[in-house]
C-alpha cells in the first residue's frame, strides 16, 4: 500500500508523488503515465514550457538530488545531486527553468542546471534550511520559518554588505 507525500494539481492534470519514489501524471486528457525515482520525493515545482503549460517537474527528493521529469515522456530527463540534505525548497531561477535554485535541509543553496559549471554550484550556506525561495530582480528572498531574508547571489545581505550572512530583515 503506498502513501501520497506530496501532489500538484495543474490545469493539464495531476502529478502525485508516492512513499515508495513513484511519481504519477494523471493528465485530463490520456491514461496515467508513471516513472520511479531512486528516493523519495520531497518538494515538487513545475516548470512552464514553450506553449505556457507546465511540460515537465523538477522533483527534489530526501536523498538531496533533483530530478527533473517530461511530462509528455513520463521520464527523468535530468538528475542533479546537490549532496546528501534532503531537498526542502525549490525556485527555478528564470522563466525557462534552465536553472533551479535549490534549498537543503542543511541550510545549503545551490544552483542547478545545465549551463551551470559542473552541473551543480554551491552558491552559500545559511544557518538553517530555506522553507522557501525565489527570485526577485537580482536578489533572493528566502523564508526561513518566521524570518524572511533578502540575500544576493553570495549570501549577503541586499542593502548592508557590513552585516553576517543570513541576516534578519523586517519588512
Amino acid at each position: 500500500m503506498r502513501t501520497t507525500i506530496r501532489s500538484m494539481i495543474t490545469a493539464e492534470g495531476c502529478i502525485i508523488a508516492m512513499d515508495d519514489g513513484t511519481i504519477t501524471w494523471t493528465p485530463r486528457r490520456g491514461g496515467l503515465k508513471r516513472v520511479r525515482l531512486d528516493a523519495q520525493a520531497s518538494v515538487i515545482l513545475g516548470l512552464i514550457g514553450p506553449k505556457g503549460k507546465i511540460d515537465r517537474v523538477v522533483i527534489g527528493d530526501i536523498s538531496g538530488a533533483v530530478n527533473i521529469i517530461s511530462l509528455s515522456q513520463m521520464a527523468v530527463i535530468d538528475r542533479y545531486v546537490t549532496g546528501k540534505s534532503k531537498v526542502r525548497s525549490l525556485c527555478s531561477s528564470s522563466i525557462s527553468g534552465e536553472c533551479i535554485l535549490v534549498g537543503c535541509e542543511n541550510g545549503s543553496i545551490y544552483l542547478v542546471g545545465q549551463n551551470v559549471p559542473d552541473r551543480v554550484v554551491e552558491l552559500f550556506e545559511l544557518d538553517g534550511p530555506a522553507s522557501a525561495m525565489r527570485v526577485v530582480g537580482q536578489s533572493l528572498h528566502i523564508q526561513q520559518g518566521w524570518k524572511r531574508l533578502t540575500l544576493d547571489w553570495t549570501g549577503e545581505e541586499v542593502g548592508n554588505r557590513s552585516k553576517k550572512k543570513g541576516s534578519l530583515i523586517l519588512a
